[in-house]
């Protein structure tokens, strides 16, 4: 990962959030829409604010990966795994002159019986199609019908047939950005999800619904990349965890989950986007100096874009709110986000690593259900038993100590976990984690007696 991207990144995706939420929010209270009107039970804000929050860091992100897409090399992958394209800008010596060339190679899909590939030069001004031959080397057939033969050694395209050679000064393609059809289709999913989450903002939908659009939202992210949790790393009484075609009804089950986790925590200005950010940091420290980062760094710096209106930096009349459609977006990306890093074809984390990245808002929303069916009241039913309403109405604490105290306790639980990821066995890290869960309820139970 090269430090000067990282930072174009960074900028871009920081400062287009804050112009296109800045311009929603005129939009949205000029022709009043999407707007979070209070009321005297759980809507405490003194005025009308709007819910486009969640809208803004989404185009800010897929302005981030345009972004990115035109200013690193990146290798795409199909479903095999295998390279399926790569785009490069590849600098080039020959006979002492030095050129860099933009390229695009692709496979070809005409020519089924070859391993062959659609070479294009200079934006697709010039291209060529080779072919990879049984010893591993390359083709091509020139214009009179005659065929050179060329080998790739240490860094160098070689002509078999005059050993003249061609050093290849730049691009590594362990650097390069992979895109997968996974990453392909949790974008596609999410736009889809959020823009039918928008209709949850703007004229309600019953809680059905909304578990029905969670859980196709998930379904499709399988059906197009066959990605799922088929094992949840730890061995349980001679079990590995395998969980075989099962890993498809658990993973929409667990995603659906998470993303209504993250949707109820959504109490107070700052408290899911902050959680959603530290997710992504954490994340993002597990990936090291990898090009993967690219991606993370995009999201962490939509989201700090976004809190800043969120914890009303700029005044409270700008304020603005994620919206149902922006915490079910949040939740959504994160979930999907810690299956990608860590399924088998990265592997950056374990499963259970992933508990502790999102142990606040998974915790709270367990508790939560727990405490509702157990009063005989339904588990997506309004109340003041989240973590943070008891820690006002017990403590009766600021907003801003409540957010600070349960942003400060997530990193804290974030790093460890991923201290334990390198430094424990899964099975070690998920009894502690069971073990906090378990200290983290007393605590909350405590509370309720005090607030009760």
């Amino acid at each position: 990962m090269e430090l000067s991207i990282a930072a174009n990144l960074a900028s871009v995706s920081f400062f287009a959030v804050i112009a296109l939420t800045g311009f929603l929010r005129i939009i949205a209270k000029k022709y009043r829409l999407l707007i979070d009107l209070p009321d005297i039970n759980r809507k405490f804000h003194s005025r009308p604010t709007p819910l486009v929050g969640g809208i803004g860091i989404h185009i800010a992100m897929l302005f981030g990966l345009s972004m990115l897409y035109l200013s690193v090399d990146m290798k795409f992958y199909d479903e095999t795994r295998n390279i399926n394209s790569i785009k490069s800008n590849v600098e080039v010596e020959f006979l002492g002159e030095e050129n860099v060339f933009d390229i695009i190679a692709s496979r070809a899909t005409d020519q089924e019986s070859r391993n062959s590939y659609v070479i294009n030069f200079d934006r697709g001004e010039n291209s060529v199609l080779i072919y990879r031959n049984a010893s591993g080397n390359f083709e091509y057939e020139n214009p009179d019908g005659s065929i050179q033969e060329f080998s790739y050694i240490d860094g160098k395209v070689v002509n078999l047939d005059n050993n003249n050679s061609i050093s290849v000064l730049g691009s590594d393609i362990s650097e390069y950005f992979s895109i997968d059809i996974t990453m392909l289709s949790i974008v596609i999913a999410a736009i889809l999800f959020q823009l039918v989450m928008l209709k949850d903002d703007y004229s309600g939908m019953r809680q059905l619904e909304k578990l029905a659009a969670q859980a196709l939202a998930s379904a499709l992210v399988i059906f197009i990349s066959g990605t799922y949790i088929d094992n949840i790393g730890i061995s349980i009484l001679g079990w590995q965890g395998s969980l075989g075609l099962m890993g498809i009804p658990f993973t929409i089950i667990a995603v659906t989950g998470l993303i209504n986790a993250f949707n109820m925590i959504d109490g107070i200005n700052g408290l899911c986007s902050g959680l959603t950010l530290i997710v992504f940091i954490c994340l993002s420290l597990a990936a090291g100096n990898t090009s993967i980062n690219y991606g993370s760094i995009i999201i962490i710096f939509s989201i700090a874009g976004f809190m800043i209106y969120n914890l009303e930096l700029f005044g409270e009349k700008r304020g603005v709110f994620l919206g149902d459609n922006g915490s079910n977006l949040l939740g959504f990306l994160v979930a999907w986000s810690c299956i990608n890093f860590s399924s088998s074809g990265i592997s950056l984390i374990s499963p259970v690593t992933a508990l502790w990245l999102v142990i606040i808002p998974l915790w709270d929303c367990l508790s939560l259900i727990y405490l509702r069916l157990i009063k005989g009241k339904g588990a997506f039913d309004a109340d003041r038993n989240h973590i943070h309403h008891i820690l006002h109405d017990s403590y009766n604490l600021s907003n801003e100590k409540i957010l600070l105290m349960l942003l400060s306790a997530g990193l804290i639980f974030g790093l460890f976990g991923i201290y334990l990821n390198y430094e424990a066995n899964s099975s070690m890290s998920f009894l502690l984690f069971l073990l906090t869960g378990f200290m983290l309820s007393v605590f909350k139970n405590n509370l309720l007696v005090k607030v009760y």
